[in-house]
């Protein structure tokens, strides 16, 4: 069965911390300060501050680098407790969403959840992970979602682009269709699956069509584009 590995790097970290403050959100805009939650604010103001971009990373990097010496017992612990509490689910998960998204997922497969400081998650498909937030008490939520996006683009990817979908329309529709965790992992998963404001809409629509034909295709043929 396919499994996640928790994991804390500085670099990681120190990049996605660098992005989120740098790098307007991608959805959600109008909300800037969601993604910098969990940095502290002396830190965002003096890299913000900053213009050259080696300094930035310096900056951080030596935040990180005092965060870590001071926070080991709290990775570590944090480590532990994801990896307990996704272990739990792991078997159920991976079959659950292999239905939803009519796929075979090598049973081989290693996720790797990176823990970061920011409040943004981001995954990364070719290499197969993704980030969790390191103040969160629970992260079993955020690893299905950011799972089930590298999954969906790997399988369905290249058949979107075949379908005529442009680049903006494949995002809103790939982040719309984790409510789908909703509606096949409801009781597995210690909370709901929220989505952004602004795809309110397609996540109801996604929601209707699913319930009428469970077949992930179907949906992305007939989901309006």
């Amino acid at each position: 069965m396919p499994k996640v590995e928790f994991k804390y790097d500085i670099s990681k970290d120190g990049w996605n911390i660098l992005r989120v403050i740098d790098t307007p959100p991608f959805f959600d805009k109008e909300d800037k300060s969601k993604c910098l939650i969990g940095i502290d604010k002396s830190l965002v103001e003096k890299v913000k501050k900053e213009k050259d971009l080696l300094i930035k990373k310096q900056i951080i990097k030596n935040y990180l680098a005092n965060f870590l010496e001071k926070e080991k017992k709290l990775i570590k612990g944090k480590i532990k407790s994801f990896s307990q509490e996704w272990n739990k689910i792991n078997n159920t998960y991976f079959d659950k969403l292999s239905f939803v998204l009519n796929i075979t997922i090598p049973k081989n497969n290693i996720y790797t959840a990176y823990l970061t400081n920011a409040g943004s998650c981001p995954f990364n498909v070719p290499e197969g992970w993704f980030m969790v937030r390191i103040k969160d008490e629970k992260v079993d939520a955020i690893a299905a979602h950011e799972i089930m996006h590298i999954e969906f683009v790997r399988a369905y990817g290249f058949f979107c682009k075949d379908l005529g979908l442009p680049q903006k329309r494949f995002n809103d529709l790939r982040e719309s269709l984790t409510v789908l965790l909703n509606e096949e992992f409801e009781g597995i998963l210690s909370r709901p699956d929220y989505g952004y404001k602004e795809h309110k809409d397609l996540r109801n629509q996604i929601i209707g069509l699913w319930r009428k034909d469970k077949n992930i295709k179907h949906l992305i043929k007939n989901v309006d584009s």
